[in-house]
Protein backbone atom coordinates (compact mmCIF):
# COMPACT_ATOMS: atom_id res chain seq x y z
CA UNK A 1 0.00 0.00 0.00
CA UNK A 2 2.96 2.44 0.58
CA UNK A 3 4.73 2.04 -2.36
CA UNK A 4 1.96 2.42 -4.17
CA UNK A 5 1.00 6.13 -2.59
CA UNK A 6 4.85 6.66 -2.91
CA UNK A 7 4.49 5.69 -6.59
CA UNK A 8 0.99 8.22 -7.21
CA UNK A 9 3.09 10.98 -5.14
CA UNK A 10 6.54 10.68 -7.11
CA UNK A 11 4.05 10.18 -10.22
CA UNK A 12 2.51 13.82 -9.45
CA UNK A 13 5.66 15.43 -8.80
CA UNK A 14 7.91 14.47 -11.32
CA UNK A 15 4.81 15.27 -14.08
CA UNK A 16 4.39 19.11 -12.31
CA UNK A 17 8.38 19.34 -12.40
CA UNK A 18 9.18 18.00 -15.52
CA UNK A 19 7.19 20.69 -17.22
CA UNK A 20 9.04 23.43 -15.55
CA UNK A 21 12.81 21.50 -16.14
CA UNK A 22 11.40 21.46 -19.95
CA UNK A 23 10.54 25.18 -19.64
CA UNK A 24 13.68 25.69 -18.40
CA UNK A 25 16.03 23.41 -20.27
CA UNK A 26 14.33 24.65 -23.97
CA UNK A 27 15.22 28.17 -23.02
CA UNK A 28 18.31 27.03 -22.26
CA UNK A 29 18.96 24.99 -25.53
CA UNK A 30 17.14 28.39 -27.27
CA UNK A 31 19.90 30.91 -26.03
CA UNK A 32 22.91 28.15 -27.09
CA UNK A 33 21.07 27.82 -30.33
CA UNK A 34 21.27 31.58 -30.71
CA UNK A 35 24.60 31.99 -29.00
CA UNK A 36 25.86 29.40 -31.88
CA UNK A 37 24.37 31.19 -34.81
CA UNK A 38 25.79 34.58 -33.51
CA UNK A 39 29.18 33.11 -33.41
CA UNK A 40 29.23 31.56 -36.72
CA UNK A 41 27.26 34.39 -38.97
CA UNK A 42 29.39 37.16 -37.67
CA UNK A 43 31.91 37.01 -40.80
CA UNK A 44 28.42 36.71 -43.18
CA UNK A 45 27.48 40.39 -42.82
CA UNK A 46 31.17 41.42 -43.75
CA UNK A 47 30.93 38.94 -47.17
CA UNK A 48 27.05 40.16 -47.85
CA UNK A 49 28.75 43.77 -48.18
CA UNK A 50 31.74 42.88 -50.49
CA UNK A 51 28.71 40.92 -52.60
CA UNK A 52 26.77 43.75 -52.82
CA UNK A 53 29.62 46.62 -54.06
CA UNK A 54 31.01 43.37 -56.36
CA UNK A 55 27.58 43.90 -57.86
CA UNK A 56 27.51 47.35 -57.86
CA UNK A 57 30.56 47.79 -59.55
CA UNK A 58 29.28 45.42 -61.86
CA UNK A 59 26.01 46.66 -62.85
CA UNK A 60 26.79 46.83 -66.36
CA UNK A 61 26.59 43.14 -66.37
CA UNK A 62 23.45 41.47 -66.05
CA UNK A 63 23.20 40.54 -62.17
CA UNK A 64 22.68 36.56 -62.45
CA UNK A 65 26.09 36.35 -64.15
CA UNK A 66 27.86 39.02 -62.25
CA UNK A 67 26.41 36.59 -59.31
CA UNK A 68 27.95 33.29 -60.80
CA UNK A 69 31.08 34.95 -61.26
CA UNK A 70 31.54 35.97 -57.65
CA UNK A 71 30.67 32.71 -56.52
CA UNK A 72 32.96 31.20 -58.85
CA UNK A 73 36.06 33.02 -57.36
CA UNK A 74 35.35 33.76 -54.01
CA UNK A 75 33.89 29.98 -53.70
CA UNK A 76 30.78 31.60 -51.39
CA UNK A 77 27.37 29.96 -51.51
CA UNK A 78 24.39 32.51 -51.74
CA UNK A 79 21.34 33.51 -53.54
CA UNK A 80 19.50 36.71 -54.64
CA UNK A 81 15.64 36.65 -54.90
CA UNK A 82 12.53 38.58 -54.51
CA UNK A 83 9.31 37.19 -53.48
CA UNK A 84 8.50 36.80 -57.22
CA UNK A 85 11.82 35.07 -58.68
CA UNK A 86 15.22 33.78 -57.76
CA UNK A 87 17.87 35.90 -59.98
CA UNK A 88 20.94 33.56 -58.70
CA UNK A 89 20.68 30.39 -56.44
CA UNK A 90 23.78 27.88 -55.77
CA UNK A 91 22.82 26.97 -52.05
CA UNK A 92 23.21 23.85 -50.94
CA UNK A 93 19.84 23.78 -49.70
CA UNK A 94 15.84 25.19 -50.87
CA UNK A 95 16.13 28.88 -49.21
CA UNK A 96 12.56 29.09 -49.04
CA UNK A 97 12.23 26.88 -46.85
CA UNK A 98 14.48 28.39 -44.38
CA UNK A 99 12.73 29.57 -41.03
CA UNK A 100 14.82 33.11 -40.34
CA UNK A 101 15.04 32.03 -36.18
CA UNK A 102 16.50 36.07 -35.17
CA UNK A 103 17.64 39.13 -37.00
CA UNK A 104 18.12 37.38 -40.27
CA UNK A 105 19.85 34.63 -39.15
CA UNK A 106 19.27 30.87 -38.80
CA UNK A 107 20.31 27.42 -38.87
CA UNK A 108 18.84 25.19 -41.56
CA UNK A 109 20.12 21.29 -42.76
CA UNK A 110 22.48 21.87 -40.67
CA UNK A 111 24.30 24.95 -42.31
CA UNK A 112 24.34 29.08 -40.90
CA UNK A 113 22.84 31.98 -42.65
CA UNK A 114 22.10 35.11 -43.11
CA UNK A 115 19.65 37.16 -44.73
CA UNK A 116 19.65 40.57 -45.42
CA UNK A 117 17.99 43.68 -47.93
CA UNK A 118 20.52 44.05 -51.29
CA UNK A 119 22.09 47.40 -49.87
CA UNK A 120 24.76 48.42 -47.93
CA UNK A 121 25.23 51.22 -45.14
CA UNK A 122 26.21 53.92 -48.76
CA UNK A 123 24.69 51.99 -51.48
CA UNK A 124 21.56 50.74 -52.43
CA UNK A 125 21.25 48.86 -56.15
CA UNK A 126 18.41 50.51 -58.83
CA UNK A 127 17.31 48.85 -61.62
CA UNK A 128 15.49 49.35 -64.80
CA UNK A 129 12.22 48.76 -65.12
CA UNK A 130 13.44 46.62 -68.30
CA UNK A 131 14.81 44.38 -65.92
CA UNK A 132 11.88 44.17 -63.40
CA UNK A 133 14.45 44.61 -60.46
CA UNK A 134 14.16 47.90 -59.32
CA UNK A 135 13.58 48.92 -55.83
CA UNK A 136 9.95 47.83 -54.98
CA UNK A 137 10.89 44.60 -56.00
CA UNK A 138 12.56 44.16 -52.55
CA UNK A 139 15.87 41.82 -53.62
CA UNK A 140 17.37 39.88 -50.62
CA UNK A 141 20.22 37.70 -50.78
CA UNK A 142 20.99 34.99 -48.40
CA UNK A 143 24.51 33.72 -47.22
CA UNK A 144 25.25 30.25 -46.34
CA UNK A 145 27.75 29.98 -44.03
CA UNK A 146 29.88 27.06 -42.88
CA UNK A 147 28.31 23.89 -41.30
CA UNK A 148 27.74 23.38 -37.85
CA UNK A 149 25.53 20.05 -37.90
CA UNK A 150 28.41 18.88 -35.50
CA UNK A 151 28.68 22.06 -32.97
CA UNK A 152 24.30 21.48 -32.47
CA UNK A 153 24.70 17.65 -32.53
CA UNK A 154 26.81 18.43 -29.02
CA UNK A 155 24.74 21.66 -27.81
CA UNK A 156 21.84 18.97 -27.57
CA UNK A 157 23.71 16.24 -25.51
CA UNK A 158 24.98 18.26 -23.33
CA UNK A 159 21.37 20.08 -22.86
CA UNK A 160 19.83 16.77 -23.08
CA UNK A 161 22.19 15.31 -20.63
CA UNK A 162 22.10 18.02 -18.08
CA UNK A 163 18.47 17.80 -18.09
CA UNK A 164 18.57 13.91 -17.20
CA UNK A 165 20.31 14.40 -14.86
CA UNK A 166 18.63 17.27 -13.58
CA UNK A 167 15.50 14.88 -13.39
CA UNK A 168 17.29 11.85 -12.40
CA UNK A 169 18.64 13.89 -9.03
CA UNK A 170 15.31 15.64 -8.04
CA UNK A 171 13.71 12.42 -8.30
CA UNK A 172 16.27 10.66 -5.99
CA UNK A 173 15.94 13.58 -4.18
CA UNK A 174 12.11 13.54 -4.00
CA UNK A 175 11.90 9.64 -3.18
CA UNK A 176 14.00 10.09 -0.19
CA UNK A 177 12.02 13.21 1.37
CA UNK A 178 8.66 10.92 0.10
CA UNK A 179 10.29 7.70 1.96
CA UNK A 180 11.02 10.24 5.29
CA UNK A 181 7.48 11.69 5.04
CA UNK A 182 5.66 8.26 4.94
CA UNK A 183 7.62 6.35 7.70
CA UNK A 184 5.69 6.90 10.32
CA UNK A 185 2.11 5.55 8.35
CA UNK A 186 4.22 2.85 7.01
CA UNK A 187 5.31 1.55 10.26
CA UNK A 188 1.62 1.76 11.71
CA UNK A 189 0.71 -0.22 8.45
CA UNK A 190 3.00 -2.54 9.35
CA UNK A 191 2.12 -2.85 12.82
CA UNK A 192 -1.24 -3.30 11.91
CA UNK A 193 -0.41 -6.19 9.56
CA UNK A 194 1.13 -8.09 11.92
CA UNK A 195 -1.70 -7.45 14.38
CA UNK A 196 -4.44 -8.54 11.82
CA UNK A 197 -1.74 -11.49 11.10
CA UNK A 198 -1.32 -12.53 14.76
CA UNK A 199 -4.98 -11.91 15.75
CA UNK A 200 -6.18 -13.89 12.42
CA UNK A 201 -3.80 -17.30 13.41
CA UNK A 202 -5.33 -16.86 17.11
CA UNK A 203 -8.37 -17.26 15.96
CA UNK A 204 -8.45 -20.24 13.99
CA UNK A 205 -7.39 -22.37 16.96
CA UNK A 206 -10.53 -21.79 18.77
CA UNK A 207 -12.60 -22.27 15.92
CA UNK A 208 -11.19 -24.86 15.03
CA UNK A 209 -11.83 -26.82 18.03
CA UNK A 210 -15.47 -25.83 18.06
CA UNK A 211 -16.11 -27.07 14.98
CA UNK A 212 -14.00 -30.19 15.58
CA UNK A 213 -16.04 -31.13 19.41
CA UNK A 214 -19.29 -30.11 17.14
CA UNK A 215 -18.61 -33.22 14.80
CA UNK A 216 -17.46 -35.38 17.07
CA UNK A 217 -20.43 -34.84 19.41
CA UNK A 218 -22.34 -35.52 16.40
CA UNK A 219 -20.56 -39.14 15.57
CA UNK A 220 -20.95 -40.02 19.29
CA UNK A 221 -24.74 -39.69 18.66
CA UNK A 222 -25.66 -37.48 21.43
CA UNK A 223 -28.37 -34.59 22.09
CA UNK A 224 -27.89 -32.76 19.46
CA UNK A 225 -30.63 -29.77 20.39
CA UNK A 226 -30.58 -26.23 19.52
CA UNK A 227 -28.06 -24.78 21.34
CA UNK A 228 -25.52 -26.98 19.55
CA UNK A 229 -27.24 -26.16 16.32
CA UNK A 230 -26.52 -22.40 16.96
CA UNK A 231 -23.23 -22.98 18.23
CA UNK A 232 -22.04 -24.77 15.04
CA UNK A 233 -23.81 -21.76 13.19
CA UNK A 234 -22.05 -19.00 14.93
CA UNK A 235 -18.49 -21.09 14.91
CA UNK A 236 -18.91 -21.71 10.94
CA UNK A 237 -19.95 -17.67 10.38
CA UNK A 238 -16.83 -16.86 12.12
CA UNK A 239 -14.91 -19.20 10.29
CA UNK A 240 -16.07 -17.79 6.50
CA UNK A 241 -15.23 -14.36 8.45
CA UNK A 242 -11.67 -15.22 9.30
CA UNK A 243 -11.51 -16.88 6.28
CA UNK A 244 -12.26 -13.88 3.98
CA UNK A 245 -9.93 -11.76 5.83
CA UNK A 246 -6.66 -13.95 5.44
CA UNK A 247 -7.04 -14.17 2.38
CA UNK A 248 -8.05 -10.33 1.50
CA UNK A 249 -5.03 -9.06 3.56
CA UNK A 250 -2.84 -12.38 2.62
CA UNK A 251 -3.75 -13.83 -0.57
CA UNK A 252 -0.20 -15.55 -1.08
CA UNK A 253 -1.83 -18.02 1.69
CA UNK A 254 -4.09 -19.59 -0.63
CA UNK A 255 -2.80 -21.90 -2.89
CA UNK A 256 -3.06 -20.47 -6.95
CA UNK A 257 -2.12 -22.77 -8.84
CA UNK A 258 -4.55 -24.03 -11.63
CA UNK A 259 -6.03 -27.08 -12.65
CA UNK A 260 -9.14 -28.37 -14.48
CA UNK A 261 -11.57 -29.76 -12.26
CA UNK A 262 -15.58 -30.40 -11.94
CA UNK A 263 -17.25 -27.48 -10.44
CA UNK A 264 -20.60 -29.50 -9.94
CA UNK A 265 -18.94 -31.74 -7.69
CA UNK A 266 -16.90 -28.06 -5.63
CA UNK A 267 -20.39 -26.23 -5.67
CA UNK A 268 -22.51 -29.65 -4.39
CA UNK A 269 -19.90 -29.92 -1.54
CA UNK A 270 -19.85 -26.03 -0.90
CA UNK A 271 -23.93 -26.30 -0.64
CA UNK A 272 -23.65 -29.19 1.95
CA UNK A 273 -21.15 -26.59 4.17
CA UNK A 274 -24.19 -24.23 4.15
CA UNK A 275 -27.00 -26.33 4.82
CA UNK A 276 -27.65 -25.71 8.82
CA UNK A 277 -27.78 -21.71 7.34
CA UNK A 278 -30.59 -22.77 4.91
CA UNK A 279 -32.42 -25.02 7.46
CA UNK A 280 -32.13 -21.59 9.77
CA UNK A 281 -33.68 -19.19 7.73
CA UNK A 282 -36.18 -21.85 6.05
CA UNK A 283 -34.46 -21.27 2.39
CA UNK A 284 -35.83 -23.57 0.20
CA UNK A 285 -33.29 -24.35 -3.03
CA UNK A 286 -34.18 -24.73 -6.65
CA UNK A 287 -31.08 -26.73 -8.24
CA UNK A 288 -30.27 -27.00 -11.74
CA UNK A 289 -27.11 -28.75 -11.82
CA UNK A 290 -25.09 -30.05 -14.85
CA UNK A 291 -21.30 -30.91 -15.65
CA UNK A 292 -19.07 -28.25 -16.20
CA UNK A 293 -15.49 -28.30 -15.90
CA UNK A 294 -13.13 -25.25 -15.23
CA UNK A 295 -9.73 -24.06 -15.03
CA UNK A 296 -8.49 -22.19 -12.44
CA UNK A 297 -7.59 -21.96 -8.86
CA UNK A 298 -9.50 -24.30 -6.47
CA UNK A 299 -9.01 -23.03 -3.62
CA UNK A 300 -10.16 -19.77 -4.74
CA UNK A 301 -13.63 -20.68 -6.69
CA UNK A 302 -14.06 -22.53 -3.16
CA UNK A 303 -14.10 -18.76 -1.37
CA UNK A 304 -15.67 -17.49 -4.72
CA UNK A 305 -18.99 -19.76 -4.07
CA UNK A 306 -18.82 -19.29 -0.26
CA UNK A 307 -19.27 -15.67 -0.36
CA UNK A 308 -21.93 -16.05 -3.01
CA UNK A 309 -23.92 -18.36 -1.51
CA UNK A 310 -23.59 -16.30 1.91
CA UNK A 311 -25.12 -13.18 0.63
CA UNK A 312 -27.80 -15.30 -0.91
CA UNK A 313 -28.82 -16.22 2.16
CA UNK A 314 -27.80 -13.34 4.19
CA UNK A 315 -29.47 -10.72 1.81
CA UNK A 316 -32.42 -13.44 1.44
CA UNK A 317 -35.79 -13.34 3.36
CA UNK A 318 -36.75 -15.98 5.60
CA UNK A 319 -38.73 -18.81 3.44
CA UNK A 320 -37.10 -17.88 0.22
CA UNK A 321 -35.47 -19.57 -3.02
CA UNK A 322 -32.17 -19.47 -4.00
CA UNK A 323 -31.80 -20.48 -7.67
CA UNK A 324 -28.66 -22.43 -8.70
CA UNK A 325 -28.16 -23.06 -12.23
CA UNK A 326 -24.56 -24.56 -13.33
CA UNK A 327 -24.01 -25.72 -16.90
CA UNK A 328 -20.93 -25.79 -19.27
CA UNK A 329 -19.00 -22.53 -18.95
CA UNK A 330 -21.91 -21.00 -17.16
CA UNK A 331 -22.90 -20.48 -13.15
CA UNK A 332 -25.81 -18.75 -12.13
CA UNK A 333 -26.96 -17.35 -8.45
CA UNK A 334 -30.21 -15.73 -7.82
CA UNK A 335 -32.19 -14.99 -4.22
CA UNK A 336 -35.74 -13.56 -4.14
CA UNK A 337 -34.23 -10.97 -1.25
CA UNK A 338 -33.70 -7.46 -0.68
CA UNK A 339 -32.30 -6.89 -4.00
CA UNK A 340 -29.84 -3.62 -5.38
CA UNK A 341 -30.78 -0.63 -5.85
CA UNK A 342 -29.89 1.39 -9.43
CA UNK A 343 -27.53 3.42 -7.92
CA UNK A 344 -26.13 1.37 -5.65
CA UNK A 345 -25.59 -1.62 -8.22
CA UNK A 346 -22.19 0.09 -9.99
CA UNK A 347 -20.76 0.06 -6.44
CA UNK A 348 -21.37 -3.64 -5.00
CA UNK A 349 -17.65 -4.83 -6.09
CA UNK A 350 -16.16 -1.93 -4.52
CA UNK A 351 -14.08 -2.71 -1.43
CA UNK A 352 -16.20 -1.97 2.14
CA UNK A 353 -19.26 -1.22 -0.20
CA UNK A 354 -21.99 -2.17 2.39
CA UNK A 355 -25.48 -0.72 1.27
CA UNK A 356 -27.58 -2.85 3.47
CA UNK A 357 -27.07 -1.87 7.36
CA UNK A 358 -29.55 -4.29 8.97
CA UNK A 359 -27.00 -7.08 7.56
CA UNK A 360 -23.32 -7.53 9.21
CA UNK A 361 -20.05 -7.59 6.97
CA UNK A 362 -16.68 -5.95 6.46
CA UNK A 363 -18.01 -5.34 2.75
CA UNK A 364 -15.43 -7.14 1.40
CA UNK A 365 -16.94 -10.32 0.26
CA UNK A 366 -17.94 -9.20 -3.52
CA UNK A 367 -14.40 -7.02 -3.88
CA UNK A 368 -12.82 -10.64 -2.96
CA UNK A 369 -15.34 -12.71 -5.56
CA UNK A 370 -14.13 -9.68 -8.45
CA UNK A 371 -10.62 -10.41 -7.65
CA UNK A 372 -11.07 -14.05 -8.05
CA UNK A 373 -12.99 -13.47 -10.79
CA UNK A 374 -9.97 -11.73 -12.47
CA UNK A 375 -7.47 -13.70 -11.72
CA UNK A 376 -9.13 -16.76 -13.22
CA UNK A 377 -10.42 -15.09 -16.28
CA UNK A 378 -14.08 -14.88 -15.12
CA UNK A 379 -16.59 -12.44 -16.23
CA UNK A 380 -18.85 -11.54 -13.57
CA UNK A 381 -22.55 -9.66 -13.76
CA UNK A 382 -24.79 -8.89 -11.59
CA UNK A 383 -28.40 -7.85 -12.15
CA UNK A 384 -31.06 -6.69 -9.39
CA UNK A 385 -34.65 -5.77 -8.73
CA UNK A 386 -34.84 -3.88 -5.26
CA UNK A 387 -36.99 -5.94 -3.30
CA UNK A 388 -37.36 -8.75 -5.67
CA UNK A 389 -33.63 -9.88 -5.40
CA UNK A 390 -30.40 -10.34 -7.10
CA UNK A 391 -28.50 -12.45 -9.70
CA UNK A 392 -24.60 -13.27 -10.29
CA UNK A 393 -24.02 -14.65 -13.40
CA UNK A 394 -20.72 -16.21 -14.06
CA UNK A 395 -19.30 -16.93 -17.67
CA UNK A 396 -15.53 -18.51 -18.90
Amino acid sequence: MSKKVIRQILLLYLTTTGFFLAFFFIIWYQKLYEELVILKSGSLREIHRNIVINIINSRFTPMNISAKNIAESSRLNFAIFDNNQTIFDNLDFNFRKANIMFMGKGIYQGKVFLIAPMSTDLFFLQYTKEENLDEKDGLKILIQGEDVSEELFWIRIKVFSFAFMAFFVLGLIAYLLVKIALKPLEERINVLNRFIKDSTHELNTPLSVILMSIEQLEQQNLDYNLKFKRIKLAAKSLSQVYSDLVFYNFPSTLESEKQEFDLKILLEERIEYFKLFFEQKKINLNLQLSQANIFAAKNQISKLLDNLLSNAIKYNKKNGTIFIELKDNFLSIADTGCGISKENLKFIFDRYARFNKDQGGFGIGLSLVKKVCHDNNIKIVCESIENEGSVFKLSW
